[in-house]
């Protein structure tokens, strides 16, 4: 009864993956649209690679990838809105501005 098991060691997840993903989830709810999908890239990328550098250190590889990859999406959506909105104010406040006069 007296038998002592030795706990598993758990590696910490890496701080920059958790940033990425909080990050990737915050610009697709669109409170932080374009930064914060751009910040998701750049710190899961950083922390992915860190992460394969010690895998016997740290861990989270799959929150890096998340949080990389809600980034990417968050991107790509903000390039169709904002590419939407130029074709929006270019062609058609033009014609607005035509039958008012």
């Amino acid at each position: 009864m007296n038998e002592s098991t030795p706990l598993p060691v758990t590696k910490p997840n890496h701080s920059l993956a958790i940033v990425s993903l909080v990050l990737g989830i915050l610009g697709l709810a669109a409170i932080l649209p374009v930064i914060g999908s751009i910040g998701a890239v750049i710190s899961g990328r950083i922390a992915r690679r860190e992460i394969n550098e010690n895998p016997d250190q740290y861990s989270g590889d799959n929150l890096a990838r998340a949080g990389v990859t809600l980034g990417w999406i968050g991107i790509g959506l903000s390039v169709i809105v904002l590419t939407g909105l130029c074709i929006v104010v270019l062609f058609f406040m033009p014609l607005q501005m035509r039958t008012t006069y």
